[in-house]
């Protein structure tokens, strides 16, 4: 069953959430955190996203995420793929790090993004990680304490939360920290789950697209309309990076070479052979477009454009034209 495609209509705000597979911690220990947190400052900056919220939980975490000019997947992709492979590294393990996709729900500011900024911070209180609020104030794993003044985080857009609690920083402080408080009994999963079904309240039995947008009627059609052309591109992308796992599998199986070989530069040998063969098959029999496979391969298309013609030469001496 094909899978549905992301809502991301640039310049709007998502709630991001993505979950370690079970049975594996995603954060063991406060370099995990910090390296996520690294790359994180690094995409979100790249991409000219603005960070609302954040929080770190032993097998996830959450975002609060204004896009830029790109669409959610360029920061998203490249962030979980990332500590993705530093965690393996790590922790000498193969295999996805991640139970699925990112899930995400397109949220319209301003109340609805409070709501979500309040359901984000309160994460480490529900789950017994801090005991209090007055813990949260210093807690170093969510965007809370920087909202507070008691850490900087480069990444992190606190006017744009700030600014919706009061013109003087000290007064919005005291007043975002007040309707956190007020949260501390009514905002649960639940509670996002009711705001999803009232946005959506004349949609049918919220499975369709819409049921991940939160706001008036007007909002949800706006996203809707717009991502016409946006989950075009995802359903294409999707079929190509299925269509690169396919390759990838069949030509490294072919070659007797792990498949995450091909992800990492070689001097000679089957491995450096295999990346040639892969760039040359996808790009050239299966039509995938250059910077798909140079994404994948993490090279630049300049470099995929240069493997191609040793590419053929090896694909057609080690019978892989077919793959």
């Amino acid at each position: 069953m094909p899978r549905k495609a992301r809502l991301s209509v640039p310049g709007s705000v998502t709630h991001v959430m993505s979950r370690c597979i079970d049975g594996l911690a995603l954060f063991a220990d406060d370099d995990d955190r910090v390296y996520f947190l690294r790359l994180l400052s690094m995409y979100v900056q790249q991409t000219n996203c603005r960070c609302y919220a954040w929080s770190l939980m032993p097998n996830h975490y959450h975002l609060v995420l204004r896009t830029g000019e790109h669409d959610l997947w360029r920061t998203m992709k490249p962030l979980n793929t990332r500590y993705a492979q530093y965690h393996s590294r790590k922790c000498g393990r193969r295999g996805p790090l991640f139970t699925d996709r990112y899930k995400s729900i397109v949220t319209q500011d301003q109340n609805y993004v409070q709501e979500l900024v309040r359901y984000v911070h309160l994460n480490p209180v529900r789950a017994g990680l801090c005991k209090s609020l007055t813990a949260l104030d210093s807690y170093h794993w969510t965007g809370h304490a920087a909202l507070m003044g008691r850490r900087v985080n480069d990444f992190q857009d606190l006017d744009a939360v700030l600014r919706g609690f009061g013109k003087d920083r000290e007064v919005s402080q005291r007043e975002y920290r007040k309707f956190l408080a007020q949260g501390l009994e009514t905002v649960d999963g639940d509670h996002l789950v009711k705001l999803v079904r009232e946005s959506n309240a004349s949609r049918e039995k919220g499975r369709g697209h819409d049921c991940w947008v939160i706001g008036d009627p007007d909002f949800v059609k706006k996203v809707l309309k717009e991502s016409v052309a946006q989950r075009l591109r995802v359903r294409r992308s999707g079929a190509e990076a299925a269509d690169l796992n396919a390759v990838a599998e069949t030509i490294c199986r072919r070659l007797g070479v792990p498949q995450d070989s091909l992800t990492v530069r070689h001097r000679g040998g089957p491995e450096s052979e295999g990346r040639k063969a892969f760039a040359f098959v996808c790009v050239r029999n299966r039509g995938i477009a250059t910077r798909q496979v140079a994404d994948f391969l993490r090279v630049s298309p300049g470099a995929v454009s240069n493997m191609l013609r040793s590419g053929q030469v090896i694909a057609e001496e080690r019978k892989l034209l077919s793959v």
